[in-house]
This record gives C-alpha cells, structure tokens and sequence, in this order.
C-alpha cells in the first residue's frame, strides 16, 4: 500500500513538472502576456515576446522601411523617403531618405574680380550697377518718437524699399545689420534695451515683408553715439541704421 502511494506520488509530481515546462494547466500566460515568442503568435495574432508582454517589435529589422521600433510598436519615420513614399512637391530624397526643400539655383552673376563692370559702373553684389547713388545702394534710417519702438511711416516706406531691392534682385545674398540707437536722455542700460528692441521691430517688419530672417542681424549701440543736444537733435538720435554688408 505504502509502495503505491509513493508511486502516486512521484507520477503526480512528474505530471505537474512537465505540465510546468510544456504550458500546460491553469498557469499559462495568457495574451499579451508572454514568456516566449510562440505564445506571441497563436490564435491570429501576431508578434514577439519582450519582457514578458506581447509587442509589434523587438528591433528596427521588424520593421517595415521607412518605420523604426519604438517601445515595441513600429512607428513612422518623420519626412522618410524612399522610391515608394516621394517627397512632397518642392522637395526632394537625400541619400540619408530624407526630405528636404530643394535649393534655390543661385542666381546669375554678372561681375566679378574677373569679371569687371564697364565703364560708369561698380559691381555690387554680383551686379553691375551705376556709380551713382540709387534707391538700392544706401538706406535712410527708420526714426522713433521718444521712447517709442513703433515705426513710422516714413520709416515703413523706408523698409518697404529694402525689401523690394532685395526682392529684385539689386542686393543679393544679403547681410543686413541693424543697429538701434537712442537719445541721450535716460539710463544708458534702459537705452540698450530700448535700442535692441527698435532694431528686433525694424527686423520684424521686413520678415513681414518676405526678407529671411537669416540674412537680418541686429545691434544696439543705445546712447553712445547721441549728439542731439535739442528736441530737433534729439529725434535724429532715435534711429535704426541699416547697414548692407
């Protein structure tokens, strides 16, 4: 009797440890949760087995190109491209499979150092122009009421003309530098400030008008240059000069 018990035993112990190995009986992991792979893809699903849960992926080679694997799912890769998926019109594939906005052609040139204007004329960017002082060729500053960052009329039709020239074509590849400056009344730290923020309005203005931002830098040289010593001096001291470099 004693025998048979123990046989039972051990064949019940037996049963239950292959039953263990197997996943087999009430213990089973059960979808998503996993403990390996095959569990991960049974019953019409399909998948792999990460840390004990059912996900899409493991690695980027689960997935489909132009996707990459993040925290198991396979996501779209921003601004991907390949020969299936183009580029939006205005842009083109890099060898990375990237998006990118085509480069604008550079635009003709007409003069160089080995190239010289005639007679009468100059080179300036790129351009021959006349010698004579034009609409493009220098800039009156935008002026300011006391303590004041709004620009004026004659100061936006000032600015109106910068954008046309480059528009054109006249002033090419900029680079314009914006410098603000005050009257001398004042703390000259309130008067930096009070210069920058004449050049960052005069700069935002010309965005307004379609000039890139890029070409566009600003300084402030407050009231260190101020020579007015009147109300009629001291409004030609509240400028922004415009400098093309």
């Amino acid at each position: 009797m004693m025998l048979h018990m123990k046989n039972g035993i051990i064949y019940g112990a037996l049963v239950v440890g292959i039953a263990a190995v197997l996943g087999f009986g009430c213990n089973k992991a059960k979808y998503p949760s996993c403990d390996h792979d095959d569990q991960c893809n049974a019953d019409g699903h399909k998948g792999v087995c990460v840390n004990h849960n059912c996900v899409q992926c493991r690695d980027d080679a689960a997935c489909a190109p132009g996707q990459l694997c993040q925290a198991g799912a396979c996501e779209a890769i921003p601004g991907y491209c390949d020969s299936s998926q183009p580029c939006p019109e205005g842009s083109e594939c890099d060898a990375s499979n990237r998006c990118h906005v085509k480069a604008a052609p550079a635009p003709a040139t007409e003069c160089d150092d080995s190239r010289p204007c005639g007679t009468g004329q100059q080179c300036q960017n790129g351009h021959c122009a006349s010698n004579e002082v034009g609409e493009c060729a220098q800039f009156a500053a935008p002026h300011f009421d006391f303590d004041s960052t709004t620009i004026r009329s004659d100061g936006r039709t000032v600015l109106e003309t910068v954008a046309k020239c480059i528009a054109s074509g006249q002033i090419q590849t900029p680079n314009i530098l914006l410098t603000g400056h005050c009257d001398p009344r004042g703390e000259a730290e309130y008067n930096m400030t009070l210069g920058a923020l004449r050049a960052q309005s005069v700069k935002a203005f010309l965005v307004g008008l379609g000039v890139t931002a890029n070409v566009l830098h600003t300084s402030s040289r407050g009231k260190l240059d101020a020579t007015g010593t009147t109300e009629e001096s001291w409004a030609q001291d509240r400028r922004v000069d415009i400098e093309v470099r």
